[in-house]
């Protein structure tokens, strides 16, 4: 395995950036969102909003710390086994780039292009059709929102 520096900050993943897939499922990561080295992130599928999830190493820290807290014995126990079975170790590299295993290709139709989109800590990867797709249903939401409230 890849020696990565867990120490460099983790960057703020804000904004939506649209990228081509190339060979072995790589995909280029955007400028502000690299890290100074190689780092270690994770990817889990989020069935929910149909893109896969991808964390650096804190973000899981984070979540298994408030499993901890939130949970008794037995519940984290379980979470913590589905969460590991779901999550996969991915590299990114000293040229910003990531592959996505063939699993979640596959399952979220990822091929071609990508969207990725920022959510602070963490980030998403979607096919383009979910999307855009999902960005609709957003604008519609937040216009039913601002009619509620006469704006």
């Amino acid at each position: 395995m890849v020696t990565t520096d867990q120490n460099s900050p983790a960057p703020a993943f804000t904004g939506a950036f649209r990228h081509k897939i190339e060979g072995k499922n790589r995909v280029t990561i955007p400028a502000a969102w690299r890290f100074a080295e190689e780092v270690e992130l994770f990817m889990i599928p989020r069935t929910i909003q149909k893109s896969v999830g991808v964390m650096p190493r804190e973000e899981v820290e984070r979540l298994k710390a408030a499993a901890t807290v939130k949970m008794d014995g037995t519940a984290r126990a379980k979470f913590l086994e589905a969460f590991g079975r779901t999550l996969r170790q991915v590299t990114l590299d000293k040229a910003g780039r990531i592959s996505i295993p063939d699993e979640f290709c596959t399952a979220f139709k990822l091929s071609k292009e990508v969207w990725l989109s920022g959510a602070v800590d963490t980030f998403n990867i979607w096919n383009v059709a979910d999307f855009e797709a999902d960005q609709a249903r957003q604008r519609a939401a937040a216009a039913d929102v601002m009619g509620q409230l006469g704006i």
